[in-house]
């Protein structure tokens, strides 16, 4: 019995203890010259978010556009903001995602190659890669969901503000087709400057 009383004083002396701390903690600090300072709330900052030279394919085919860019710069229906290309060649994946901003990243064999900033050769072959699938956007039709390429076949996947576009074929037949070539041939530049940048 005894030691139950004891177990109930000291709660009761540390319940006593932490409230007279938090209402030392609510009252003004006191300078020397007995003003009292001024107290000021700090908000949390909001959660940045990720660059887009940091944004891998698999998240850019997630996210909303206004997830991506601010209300004034939302793309328009048929305006393409980015480019994602996948292609699976001699047992090796790729993937690539372009902005129409310049930035771009890289997944090679599920290695995932980002850079702290993209060289300036980023940028304008990026911007070329978002203007050529632009131009052959009426060959592409819509997409819901990003699936793998099966070996020696490219996916070229257009990103606009109205929704999202597929093209696919076996790599050998991109030639057919000089535009949906120029799409290909922009992308393996791209690729190629990002190992260069290694």
């Amino acid at each position: 019995m005894k030691n139950v009383s004891k177990l109930l004083l000291i709660s009761i002396l540390l319940t006593t203890i932490g409230c007279k701390n938090e209402v030392q903690n609510d009252t003004p600090v006191v300078v020397e010259n007995g003003a009292s300072a001024e107290i000021s709330v700090v908000a949390e900052p909001k959660a940045t978010p990720k660059s887009l030279n940091k944004i891998t394919a698999a998240e850019a085919f997630e996210l909303k556009p206004s997830e991506i860019y601010g209300k004034d710069s939302l793309p328009k229906s048929k305006e393409v903001y980015a480019v994602i290309v996948d292609w699976a060649l001699n047992n090796n994946k790729t993937s690539i995602v372009a902005f129409k901003s310049g930035e771009a990243s890289f997944l090679l064999n599920d290695m995932d190659m980002q850079f702290e900033k993209n060289p300036q050769s980023f940028n304008s072959l990026s911007i070329s890669l978002i203007e050529k699938a632009e131009k052959v956007l009426p060959s592409f039709t819509p997409a819901t969901e990003r699936t793998a390429p099966e070996q020696n076949q490219m996916k070229i996947y257009v990103l606009t503000g109205g929704g999202k576009y597929l093209y696919e074929n076996k790599i050998t037949e991109f030639k057919k087709d000089k535009e949906i070539h120029d799409v290909f041939e922009t992308a393996s530049k791209l690729l190629l400057e990002s190992r260069k940048a290694l």
